[in-house]
């Protein structure tokens, strides 16, 4: 395939001299036609030119994403800059938020982003390793801004992760996954915040329930407002801790939590060690 050429012309040169010494990570048309004073038609064209180029990677409308020489300017295209130029509700969740957290080593591939049912992905972000999840309940409860690799990110706090994980399984690394974050968690986490997250979510007690199983398993002393909201009531339907497909529906039965631990426990002891 050929590579775009490198070579620049004059006002290139000065919008990535400009660049490098303020070391952007990001850059939009109305800062450039700002500091060197050019029309909207000369920005757009120069930015444009450098985009073709790969000095620079379009993130959303008029906002790019600077791929400088230190790269080479060949890079995965950043995800970070992506969101930061999104303007759409959104939080990084899941077990991305939990690797960045540091509840688990465990990065998936693609940046997990909770977004509102109906939210579309940007044309732009095609190369972009981003994945959208459709929250039915969105809210931004429990949602941190915090700067992650250079950029203003919404990501779920340490609460939130364990709320929405608990119920979500599949995007945790499964039932294993979700008992390293739990682990690690344990001492981080405000367990009435937890609670009151779990009472905005449609799957909340579940996830309590599941969770305060888990404490169980790892011998880990459970706090009482988990304990409280945790505790079966009479008419609830009895809970799986992992997922019946690949576990099947045997095992012990921890009455408090109504929960059924169809997952080896030593195996569960045994990935928190990992």
């Amino acid at each position: 395939m050929e590579m775009p050429k490198r070579t620049l012309s004059q006002r290139e040169a000065e919008l990535v001299s400009w660049l490098e010494a303020e070391r952007r990570q990001s850059v939009n048309i109305t800062d450039v036609k700002a500091i060197f004073n050019w029309t909207d038609q000369v920005a757009r064209h120069t930015v444009s030119r450098l985009a073709k180029k790969g000095w620079l990677y379009r993130t959303a409308q008029g906002r790019y994403e600077v791929l400088l020489a230190e790269t080479g300017g060949w890079i995965v295209p950043n995800p970070w800059a992506a969101l930061n130029a999104w303007n759409q509700q959104y939080y990084v969740c899941l077990k991305s938020a939990a690797y960045e957290q540091d509840l688990t080593p465990d990065r998936p591939r693609d940046v997990q982003v909770c977004v509102p049912t109906g939210a579309k992905r940007p044309n732009a972000w095609a190369d972009i390793p981003i994945v959208l999840i459709p929250a039915r309940k969105f809210n931004s409860f429990g949602v941190l801004i915090r700067e992650l690799h250079g950029f203003q990110i919404n990501i779920a706090s340490p609460e939130k992760i364990l709320v929405d994980g608990a119920s979500r399984l599949n995007r945790m690394g499964g039932i294993l996954g979700l008992s390293r974050i739990v682990y690690n968690g344990v001492h981080r986490v405000d367990w009435q915040t937890v609670v009151e997250l779990a009472a905005e979510s449609p799957h909340g007690r579940a996830g309590l329930r599941r969770i305060a199983a888990l404490m169980d398993i790892l011998n880990l002393e459970i706090p009482e407002p988990l304990a409280v909201e945790a505790t079966a009531k009479p008419k609830e339907s009895l809970l799986y801790l992992g997922d019946r497909t690949s576990y099947g529906y045997h095992g012990k039965r921890l009455s408090r939590w109504k929960v059924m631990i169809n997952v080896d426990p030593a195996s569960i002891r045994e990935e928190v060690r990992r």
